[in-house]
């Protein structure tokens, strides 16, 4: 019985002098069992003491290393554990981060000659990949920046919604792994620098949602307030359009638009409506006690997967098709992602508008006048560049800042 509790004490020594050899410190919580006998718990109550050692609601024994470190400084453990197994450990050999990066650059470009953005971007995210080598083998580190590589290449043509976890699972084997960590920040840069003009940074959910990735597919949804149905496997919905009958709008879902056949307006009037996409949820309630008889559109900021599925089905049957927006870069450039689905003219934010509110303008930040500025000089094609140029000049009209100077007009409509 001595002899094998030896055996089962050494076992986990080994394994820890191995975590040491590989990270040069101990740190962190590590798993060393599962189903744990009572003998054994009490091994490893006698050497590492009670705290230490925690069962999780698995049945798996973890050892909590900060737990022991509170009673021993990692030198003395160091010893303990030298001394039982007889041989002294060896903390981790340092390895050269700048070769191994410049290498897993070097790789990066001769394996993906069109992401030429993405290996300039490897060379300024030194701080991400030493983090990494630090933490894992160079051939760990490569082969999952060449994974992340293939994730880019499929959301820069995504679509369709996809939920992170879905996202880790496909292409990592972890449906975790994206969550948190470093490769989840290198992967959020890396796109980013797809899109240099917007201030994703701020706020990582937009990042994602950019490229049609979300926490949970049952968000992704569209608000439209409108005389509206749709037919779906040959049968007609009109739950949409009682609800604008009670002056209310309806939220609709990624699983309400899959399949839909066609989207059409119906009412009253003889003539279809207008349909205003509006960026902010206040000015959003304000429109549909102002144009009852129009259809008004939420994008809720940069619109997700829903939004442009339901714009791009319910736009050709509007009379007219307008956006009002903030007019600053992020604000403009949401309404040109509408207008490349199916073009739109500006509402209560176009020029004019801006030259009749300049009272009312607020300041561009350095990063608004940095990405104006990119907009205006790497897309010659931005549809609204009068705003985007005035604005960069005079500043930015804020939704909630407009004032009824003038009675609003509408585009003409298409008949």
């Amino acid at each position: 019985m001595k002899q094998f509790q030896s055996e089962f004490l050494q076992e986990v020594l080994r394994k820890i002098a191995r975590r040491y050899e590989q990270r040069g410190q101990l740190k962190g919580v590590m798993k060393i069992t599962t189903s744990i006998k009572h003998e054994q718990l009490q091994i490893l109550h006698n050497f590492f003491g009670i705290t230490p050692i925690r069962i999780n609601n698995k049945d798996e024994v973890r050892l909590h290393f900060n737990f022991a470190l509170e009673n021993s400084p990692e030198s003395e453990w160091i010893e303990k554990i030298s001394s039982h197994l007889g041989y002294a450990l060896q903390p981790a050999v340092q390895q050269d981060q700048s070769l191994a990066i410049t290498t897993l650059i070097t790789r990066l470009k001769l394996a993906f000659p069109d992401f030429e953005i993405i290996t300039e971007n490897v060379s300024t995210s030194h701080d991400i990949l030493k983090r990494m080598f630090k933490n894992e083998t160079e051939q760990k580190v490569t082969t999952t920046c060449f994974q992340a590589v293939e994730t880019l290449r499929f959301l820069l043509k995504n679509k369709t919604p996809i939920t992170i976890s879905e996202l880790g699972a496909r292409f990592f084997s972890n449906s975790k792994l994206l969550r948190q960590g470093e490769i989840r920040h290198l992967l959020l840069r890396w796109l980013n620098a797809y899109c240099p003009d917007l201030d994703h940074t701020e706020n990582e959910d937009q990042v994602w949602a950019t490229y049609h990735v979300y926490h949970d597919r049952l968000t992704v949804n569209a608000v439209i307030f409108g005389p509206i149905v749709y037919t779906k496997s040959g049968k007609k919905f009109d739950w949409i359009l009682k609800l604008h009958e009670q002056g209310e709008a309806a939220t609709i879902s990624w699983a309400n638009l899959q399949d839909i056949e066609k989207i059409e307006w119906e009412g009253p009037s003889s003539r279809p409506p207008n349909l205003i996409c509006c960026e902010n949820e206040a000015p959003f309630s304000q429109l549909i006690r102002q144009k009852a008889n129009d259809c008004i559109f939420f994008t809720s900021g940069f619109p997700g997967s829903a939004v442009c599925k339901t714009y791009e089905l319910l736009a050709p049957q509007m009379a007219s098709c307008s956006h009002w927006g903030d007019t600053d870069p992020n604000g403009l450039y949401i309404a040109s992602i509408l207008h490349s689905i199916y073009p739109l003219q500006l509402f209560r934010c176009d020029i004019e508008t801006l030259r009749q509110h300049e009272q009312h303008l607020l300041p561009l930040s350095k990063k608004q006048v940095q990405r104006a500025e990119f907009i205006l000089k790497n897309k010659p094609h931005f549809p609204f560049r009068n705003e985007l140029a005035y604005t960069l000049d005079n500043g930015w009209l804020e939704q909630e800042n407009w004032r009824q100077n003038t009675p609003p007009s509408f585009p003409p409509s298409r008949e």
